[in-house]
């Protein structure tokens, strides 16, 4: 998908698919705002949420999923069930 997305050529893009996908995984999995996100990765704000909205698209359409086997009894699971705290901005009237 990447590669017919590019295929008529433009400029290099700033981000590898490997830090897009890693900064696609941080705004869905930290709750991280693309304001930050983007600032670690040194690109703008609109560029990432673009990007992120391409890698989104792009993982659905090809039928991505995460693995249905079985557990047997010997399998550990380990739930991440961390609270994470977010601050929302407060209404301005």
């Amino acid at each position: 998908a990447y590669q017919r997305k590019h295929a008529k050529g433009g400029r290099t893009p700033k981000l590898s698919l490997e830090d897009l996908l890693m900064a696609t995984l941080q705004y869905m999995r930290e709750y991280r705002t693309y304001e930050q996100i983007a600032a670690d990765f040194g690109i703008h704000e609109s560029n990432l949420i673009r990007r992120s909205q391409w890698v989104e698209a792009t993982l659905i359409q090809s039928g991505f999923t995460i693995s249905k086997t079985h557990l047997s009894a010997e399998d550990t699971v380990i739930v991440d069930a961390t609270e994470v705290k977010i601050n929302r901005p407060k209404k301005i009237n």
